[in-house]
């Protein structure tokens, strides 16, 4: 599977956003709805219902650090998306469920933690982008490619450097090496817009151009 050091480093950034405003935003949706006497007889329950969702996902974590017991972190996860199936924190649970089957070699259960993630909210969302990345990822590894290329086609207005270089991954993998290294290219050109350089883009590229001819090579980039 491939790295997903950056999709991780992505996902604790979410949760301490969501740490952050996420408490502030349900305030504030509920008091627009319910008007303040429906906003104290929420806050209470909404409070506890939080605390606990966020209790349960940070037991998840901690879980893994001590020893990565799959098996208890599947029962957390399951216990978050049945118990607080609305939250933040259960697609969050969902998606380190998948991350952590996959790791265990079991791309079934990491589909069905992502798929559920993925109707648990907005799927154009920042989460729900990221969680159509990580779809895309495993279904190409389970050889469901036609999926996994439509999924990324879409494009992603946070992770347009990650959508192309999963596309050009996959198209790699199946030998399309000039389709790969067009992919590659519009992911290297995102991340110059986004101000950033990608060495592992950029490797990618010059190793697909030196071993294409001259004439594949120039006809991808326009």
């Amino acid at each position: 599977m491939a790295d997903h050091m950056q999709d991780e480093a992505d996902i604790e950034a979410l949760k301490r956003w969501w740490d952050e405003n996420g408490k502030g935003i349900v305030a504030a949706v509920v008091v627009a709805v319910l008007g303040t006497v429906g906003w104290q007889q929420y806050q209470g329950y909404s409070a506890t219902q939080i605390d606990a969702a966020s209790d349960l996902f940070t037991e998840m974590l901690a879980v893994q650090s001590e020893g990565n017991d799959p098996e208890r972190i599947f029962d957390l996860a399951s216990e978050l998306k049945s118990q607080h199936g609305g939250s933040t924190y259960a697609r969050f649970a969902a998606v380190f469920e998948a991350k952590v089957a996959v790791e265990t070699n079991d791309l079934e259960a990491a589909e069905s933690a992502l798929r559920w993630a993925l109707g648990a909210g907005d799927s154009r969302s920042d989460i729900g982008q990221l969680i159509q990345l990580r779809l895309a990822r495993v279904l190409a590894a389970q050889g469901n490619e036609a999926e996994a290329l439509a999924i990324l086609e879409q494009g992603s207005a946070a992770y347009p450097v990650a959508f192309s270089q999963a596309q050009g991954d996959i198209h790699l993998a199946a030998g399309r090496e000039s389709e790969a290294l067009s992919a590659y290219r519009e992911g290297r050109d995102a991340a110059s817009d986004l101000g950033q350089i990608s060495l592992a883009l950029d490797t990618k590229v010059r190793s697909l151009e030196s071993r294409l001819s001259p004439t594949q090579a120039i006809g991808e980039t326009g």
